[in-house]
């Protein structure tokens, strides 16, 4: 990780917890919390409750940095806290915990495909941003949040007709910008 054109380390970084140095904070914020959210929506489905989660990460972070010490990677302690704290939400909430869950809780692999998928998700939504707001909220309703047509038509108060329009001008986008990268591969 970097700060400001150098590398921070683990070390440095429980140092900088330990001692709620705001510097450090603000970087760990601004590098990770854009994936622990999308991480924390794919467990709940609930925006909200995403934003509120990773909210809750750092809060915790800055109270407890001086009785925590992060080994390894930063980025898979945060991963690790943040698929923690959506499991016990959907326990709490009483949701059937899938085997799917259960197996992610032991099984170290399904914690880097879930990390592919985040990084996925982040390179699809920066192939996004040059779209027009109204295209690329409809695309992530779609793609990303997996609404039908027509319920993405209700929540707008759009025609479906323009529904499937955005999605075509989005998926046009997409192999424009795509296609040509895997080509050159």
């Amino acid at each position: 990780m970097t700060q400001h054109n150098r590398t921070v380390s683990a070390a440095q970084i429980n140092e900088g917890l330990r001692n709620q140095d705001k510097d450090v904070f603000h970087h760990l914020y601004n590098t990770y919390s854009r994936e622990l959210y999308l991480l924390a929506f794919r467990w709940v489905q609930d925006e909200g409750l995403a934003k509120d989660m990773v909210h809750n990460l750092f809060v915790h972070l800055w109270e407890k940095g001086n009785t925590l010490t992060i080994t390894g990677e930063v980025r898979h302690y945060l991963f690790r806290a943040i698929t923690n704290m959506s499991i016990n939400e959907l326990k709490r909430r009483s949701r059937t915990v899938s085997e799917e869950l259960l197996r992610f809780e032991s099984d170290t692999a399904s914690f880097y495909e879930i990390a592919d998928y985040i990084l996925f998700q982040q390179e699809l939504l920066n192939h996004l941003a040059p779209l027009a707001p109204r295209c690329r909220e409809i695309f992530i309703l779609s793609r990303v949040q997996g609404l039908e047509p027509a319920e993405i038509a209700e929540k707008l108060g759009i025609t479906l007709n323009t529904v499937y329009y955005q999605l075509s001008v989005a998926l046009s986008s997409l192999r424009d910008t795509l296609l040509p990268k895997k080509k050159l591969r």
